[in-house]
């Protein structure tokens, strides 16, 4: 039995609704045990029960419901502390869905952690922990998992440790470990599968594993991940795990035409879903694929969209990450590469293949993909075969002002 299902005999409609989230097979029913939950004056004096149908709304995709009731609660119990943390918890998870950034940091900030659930607190931290680096704070988020004591939490077997261990996996990866990041979303996975919990609305950590996967440079197990989380995701058929899911699965496949389309339909999903956070993304991705297909203008308008769209929502990360693809002219008119992409632009020159110059820099096959495609957008080049053989008479400078010349 699911930790999250209602004990036998017991009708608590907030525990029938919790429980279905967990098993993401009911997206109907879930809803409407949790709309019956919060009609019960029993259940809607009880934190717990609130937390739960609360984040049942919102996982649920029904945002303007969960907003709705929070303010109600709050209105009605304005001495309850307790209450009044988990309610501002689950607006703050709210913003989050939305992309208003500003406004879950500025929500979380306000809790005190009045006698809620260590399980609830976890939420808080690994939401903090994604503002953070989604600022560009990385380092500030692991000093925060280092302040909370995180990994002797996880080993002590915390009630909230899935959460822990996603946290742990965010900064991983947001300090260019992937291999650290892969193993502690794939550890994150089983402690949620060990709590009763498939459903990818609840945690997506499979999205996340299979981006990490990606980077250590093993493409199977990311598409296998990716799969995974569709196939979890189409059962509870919410817009935003579905898009977040078909993204990954995107991403993971090989450029054959196909991968455009599933973007596409990822877009569309996200934007029904008003996910800006994921959607900012995954915008990015997709204009990193199509550049992958030589259609730079429209990549380059994708990637506009993708910019306006993360500084609209306060990812500071996502820009940076927009700027050092797009680049911009130096003084002189020429292309800006990052070090990174000079180095890789110039051992292609040498004659060595992806996973040479991998081996070389010390970088995952994948990896390399990646800052050679921006190399020929930046630089207009088809492909490797033009980098190789056209001749460029300038200097190409990097972000770094560190200059490099190339010659025919």
């Amino acid at each position: 039995m699911s930790r999250w299902s209602a004990d036998p005999g017991h009708d608590c409609a907030a525990a029938v609704a919790v429980g279905l989230l967990a098993a993401g097979e009911n997206w109907t029913e879930a809803v409407q045990a949790a709309e019956t939950a919060l009609a019960s004056p029993v259940c809607r004096a009880n934190p717990l029960c609130v937390s739960r149908a609360l984040g049942t709304l919102v996982c649920a995709g029904e945002l303007v419901a969960a907003d709705t009731h929070s303010l109600s609660l709050l209105e009605e119990r304005p001495g309850d502390r307790v209450m009044a943390e988990c309610v501002l918890l689950a607006r703050a998870c709210v913003a989050r869905h939305t992309g208003d950034l500003e406004r879950c940091s500025s929500l979380l900030a306000t809790l005190r952690h009045n006698g809620i659930a260590d399980e609830i607190r976890s939420v808080a931290l690994l939401w903090k922990v994604e503002l953070l680096v989604a600022r560009g704070e990385a380092r500030a988020a692991e000093a925060l998992l280092v302040a909370h004591d995180v990994d002797a939490r996880i080993k002590s077997g915390h009630p909230g440790r899935s959460l822990l261990l996603s946290a742990t996996a965010t900064v991983a990866m947001a300090t260019d470990r992937p291999h650290d990041a892969l193993e502690a979303h794939l550890a994150c996975g089983r402690a949620l599968a060990e709590d009763g919990v498939v459903n990818p609305g609840v945690l997506q950590w499979r999205s996340h594993a299979s981006r990490a996967a990606l980077a250590c440079g093993d493409n199977e197990e990311a598409l296998r991940l990716a799969m995974e989380e569709h196939a979890a995701a189409a059962r509870w058929g919410e817009p935003r795990a579905l898009g977040r899911s078909l993204s990954a699965v995107a991403r993971a496949s090989a450029p054959n035409g196909e991968d455009l389309t599933t973007y596409e339909r990822a877009i569309r999903l996200l934007e029904m879903a008003h996910a800006r956070l994921e959607l900012a993304e995954v915008l990015c991705d997709y204009a990193d694929r199509l550049t992958a297909h030589g259609r730079q203008a429209a990549a380059c308008e994708i990637y506009a969209l993708a910019r306006a769209t993360a500084l609209d929502i306060g990812d500071t990360a996502l820009v940076s990450r927009v700027d050092e693809v797009v680049g911009c002219a130096d003084a002189s008119g020429g292309p800006v590469l990052t070090p990174v992409e000079a180095e890789v632009a110039r051992l292609v020159r040498t004659g060595l293949n992806n996973r040479e110059i991998g081996t070389k820099l010390a970088m995952a096959t994948r990896t390399v993909e990646l800052h050679l495609t921006r190399v020929y957008r930046k630089l207009g080049l088809s492909g490797r075969r033009e980098l190789q053989v056209t001749r460029w008479t300038g200097t190409l400078r990097t972000h770094r002002g560190v200059t490099g010349g190339y010659s025919g």
